[in-house]
């Protein structure tokens, strides 16, 4: 009997999976012109996209389902999707006055809440979880600006003992044991020249003297300033009394063994030449869930765009977007380009759809992100993963996950998460360990913008708030030393 309603059960699964199609379409006004920011919804599910610049969308649905289509200052609209994959509507303006209310939270599939609410129940404020606003949105929702996005960093690496403290949470030790990160045990490497000036690029490797070891247990290179944060405990291979500390630097090679209770490493170098670039990579998560916050992050993003210093010879741009499995595209991806006219375009032509689920693809867009040209000699290398979930919990996905932050930290790539809206406590400790792993920071999206969904409250004893892009570029003048 328990084969049969497992059979039942697989045989249900497979024929609703069967049933689902990828539904596109364009959102119009009476005069044919495409509407920017429509909410679209799955009604009865937590599935929801939004449309682009083009009036444009796309997201996964069965034929018997219903699309729900609202804007404010047009009349809802609810089409059945039948066998057709394409759907476009025309939408109808609404001449009674709803005081500007401003509804997000259509993507709220984090909370696995169900969006078949009343319109009248969302301008009432009953529905919970779902943001509205009366009066008018200050901010203007379809005319987004730059500087409303707010944000708070916490930088577990110049706040060590904290985050000691932090990571002995029983909670906390489950996440880092699901994931396999060892980060309680830092040794920080400085290599200078002659005059007291940090060596930048330098190659530092930390080898155990346990049987003595051939493979490093970490390798990473030396920032603007000549420093690099190394971990004894990052490959968990148990405790060694001594260490040996190489450093590789052109045709240099120098080293030192150290008792396992050292905490700081000093070298000094003849004076080498060094660059003035800087690579930039954005990797980001463009599901439903992100469309709450997604049009405000472009437009800061093309701000900070922008905004990044003219000291700097050469910037270049690089752009990752992903959403999952079965969605319209796992990975998009851009190479690095010095036009950052080209970037901005790029940008602009991305929207968040698709998902359905809590996890997403991220270790997928990590993996594409880390093939690209980056510089190895630019004097920073920076990669802001904008993201609302974690990477779906498998042994391969983990394997994958520490192969490319050991590509991180070998070229000297520093990962800076950007947490939006409606992420948990795996989100948020996985996403510092990403940036402990690779000398990065760790920044979170608050809820003082009153913009996007409810946001995580980060597990700190203080931080300030910020505007996101000078937050933003705050972080790469610091890194980049400009």
């Amino acid at each position: 009997m328990k084969n049969q309603v497992l059979l039942f059960l697989l045989v249900f699964s497979l024929q609703v999976t069967a049933q689902e199609n990828l539904v596109s379409g364009v959102v119009t006004d009476a005069t044919n012109t495409p509407i920017l920011g429509v909410n679209v919804i799955v009604k009865g599910t937590s599935k929801g996209t939004q449309t682009n610049f083009d009036g444009q969308y796309s997201i996964v649905a069965q034929k018997d389902q219903i699309l729900v289509f609202s804007f404010i200052g047009f009349k809802t609209l609810e089409v059945k999707i039948g066998d057709s994959k394409t759907v476009n509507v025309q939408l109808e303006e609404s001449h009674e006055v709803l005081e500007e209310v401003v509804v997000m939270g259509y993507g709220t599939k984090k909370s696995e809440r169900a969006l078949s609410y009343a319109i009248s129940d969302v301008v009432e404020g009953k529905v919970a979880g779902v943001s509205v606003t009366k009066g008018g949105d200050p901010k203007g929702y379809g005319n987004y600006r730059s500087g409303t996005l707010t944000a708070g960093e916490i930088n577990d690496i110049e706040n060590f003992g904290e985050w000691q403290d932090i990571i002995r949470d029983k909670e906390f030790q489950i996440i880092k044991e699901n994931w396999g990160f060892h980060l309680e045990n830092k040794l920080i490497i400085t290599v200078k020249d002659k005059n007291g000036d940090g060596i930048n690029n330098a190659r530092v490797s930390l080898y155990s003297a346990n049987q003595h070891a051939t493979k490093p247990e970490m390798t990473t290179k030396t920032d603007v300033f000549g420093k690099s944060v190394l971990f004894k405990d990052v490959e968990c291979n148990g405790k060694s009394d001594y260490y040996y500390v190489q450093v590789i630097h052109k045709d240099k090679i120098f080293g030192k063994k150290i008792k396992s209770n050292v905490k700081e490493v000093d070298f000094s170098t003849e004076d080498l030449s060094s660059y003035n670039n800087l690579d930039i990579m954005f990797t980001i998560d463009a599901t439903g869930s992100m469309g709450d916050e997604m049009e405000y992050l472009k437009e800061e993003l093309r701000d900070i765009i922008g905004r990044i210093d003219n000291t700097v010879v050469e910037k270049r741009i690089a752009m990752t977007f992903y959403r999952d499995h079965g969605d319209e595209y796992v990975v998009k991806d851009f190479d690095f380009t010095s036009n950052l006219n080209e970037a901005q375009t790029i940008l602009d032509n991305q929207y968040a759809g698709g998902g359905g689920d809590y996890e997403e693809a991220v270790e997928k867009a990590m993996k594409i992100a880390m093939s690209k040209s980056w510089n190895a000699n630019a004097r920073a290398r920076l990669l802001f993963l904008l993201l609302d979930a974690p990477p779906h919990l498998t042994e391969e996905n983990v394997e994958t996950i520490h192969q490319q932050i050991k590509i991180a930290q070998k070229d000297g790539i520093k990962i800076i998460p950007i947490v939006a809206s409606g992420a948990d406590k795996t989100v948020e400790m996985l996403m510092r360990f990403f940036s402990i792993s690779t000398n990065g920071t760790y920044v979170f999206l608050t809820d003082d913008s009153g913009v996007g969904n409810p946001h995580l409250k980060p597990t700190t004893s203080k931080y300030e708030v910020e505007k996101l892009n000078d937050l933003i570029v705050r972080l790469i003048k610091k890194y980049a030393n400009v």
